[in-house]
């Protein structure tokens, strides 16, 4: 496997509930040489969405709001232009036909779509194109203010106050898991790099009518080489962005889909790196704030096979099995989804190269990645810092999983054969 100088990768595993694999190689970034940390933050892309997904799910199974209810009857303002009928499925299974909201907005100000409320405002006013189930569509950016708009009115609460409810806490995941960063943290960011031969090539398949078919109208490379330019900014890292803007460490991601494999049950805190998971504030203290007691509730817990500080051990009420229905949509949650598509209910399904359905997660651009294998409850996250658009990742997964002889995932079983695909992440 080879490893390019300035190239940031880390690699944490699940297997069973324990972890197996918890590594990290390369610097922070091209002109930041220090060695990467296990706590790292990587920006990764749309692998928020399998997050923000989970929110909604965990907001289902609180009773909070059903997947086939109408979005209006939980926000009202999205009622219309001809929205009225567009339920929470159609949002999760990218087939409300939105994929194009707020595409434009952002043309005369590119800072804009930083502003949380201002876009939960405007993409409440828009139309959609097509009619809702009919057509899948990656929704690349409004996925994420769709499903935020619904997660903080379903909730009255704010959308990073549900994260740390839902997960960062019961999963002692503090310090390492954000949608939009706070301060005080950005000593641990890495710095993004594209891998411009790599880019290139995956612009050229963008142009092709099979590629076209699978991807909204606005989805361009000269709009993703901007995203990708504006991702270093703080301004763009500490937006609210459910779509895009996930800062993860690898650690955590892999935790969080250990939990979602087995139904919401909270894995042993059991790390082999240091400092510890869970160890940072969530909100750390910065010399302008005074002492917090929340901000330091969570700092310094020991790292030990049982500690639960107090909270259930299991984050869904829903038996196991109802659980991975509702993200894959099958079972009772089968006619909630496109037939055939890609995309269950938030997450991408997880197949074989035979078909078979192993298990669910979501990738973002460029390389990072975080999914499960249910029958063998198994959990992996790779986070890059050097957008790769090649076969890194995929000789990453396919080495693991020869290693503990899995199945590998059919879009990692070649190299480049996610690239031979109109998959978009």
């Amino acid at each position: 496997m080879k490893y390019l100088e300035r190239e940031l990768i880390c690699v944490c595993a699940y297997k069973d509930g324990k972890v197996i694999i918890d590594t990290a190689a390369g610097v922070m970034g091209a002109d930041d040489p220090r060695p990467v940390q296990p706590d790292t933050l990587f920006p990764v892309f749309s692998v928020t969405k399998g997050i923000t997904a989970g929110m909604i799910h965990w907001l289902a199974d609180k009773g909070k709001l059903k997947l086939d209810e109408n979005v209006a009857n939980i926000w009202p303002e999205f009622g219309t232009n001809g929205k009225d009928q567009i339920k929470v499925h159609h949002i999760l299974n990218h087939t409300s036909g939105l994929h194009n909201a707020l595409a434009d907005m952002t043309k005369n100000d590119p800072m804009l779509f930083c502003d949380w409320d201002e876009c939960i405002k405007h993409i409440a006013l828009v139309a959609p194109e097509t009619e809702p189930g009919r057509e899948q569509l990656y929704h690349y950016l409004a996925y994420g203010w769709l499903c935020g708009g619904i997660i903080e009115h379903a909730s009255g609460k704010k959308l990073q106050d549900i994260l740390e409810e839902a997960f960062v806490l019961p999963l002692n995941l503090e310090g390492e898991f954000y949608i939009g960063i706070p301060h005080g943290v950005e000593s641990r960011l890495a710095t993004l790099t594209l891998d411009k031969d790599g880019f290139n090539m995956f612009a050229a398949l963008t142009a092709t009518s099979e590629f076209k078919s699978a991807v909204p109208s606005s989805f361009m490379p000269s709009m993703l080489e901007s995203l990708i330019s504006s991702s270093n900014t703080l301004n763009v890292r500490r937006a609210i962005l459910p779509a895009s803007n996930g800062h993860f460490s690898a650690r955590a991601l892999a935790r969080y889909y250990a939990a979602l494999v087995d139904g919401g049950a909270v894995p042993p805190r059991r790390s082999s790196s240091l400092p510890p998971l869970g160890s940072h504030p969530q909100i750390p203290i910065t010399d302008s704030q005074t002492t917090n007691s929340k901000s330091n509730l969570y700092n310094g817990i020991p790292e030990t096979d049982d500690t639960r500080d107090a909270i259930d051990t299991k984050i869904f009420s829903n038996l196991k099995s109802k659980i991975h229905d509702a993200f894959l949509g099958n079972g009772d949650y089968k006619d909630l989804i496109l037939p055939n598509g890609r995309f269950g209910l938030g997450f991408r399904r997880v197949n074989t190269t035979d078909g078979s359905m192993i298990g669910f997660g979501h990738a973002g651009l460029g390389g990072s990645t975080g999914y499960c294998d249910i029958n063998n409850r198994f959990s992996i996250a790779v986070t890059i810092n050097k957008l790769t658009f090649g076969p890194l990742i995929s000789e990453i997964i396919q080495f693991v999983c020869s290693e503990l002889d899995l199945p590998v995932p059919e879009d990692y079983a070649a190299s480049w054969e996610f690239l031979k695909k109109p998959v978009i992440n």
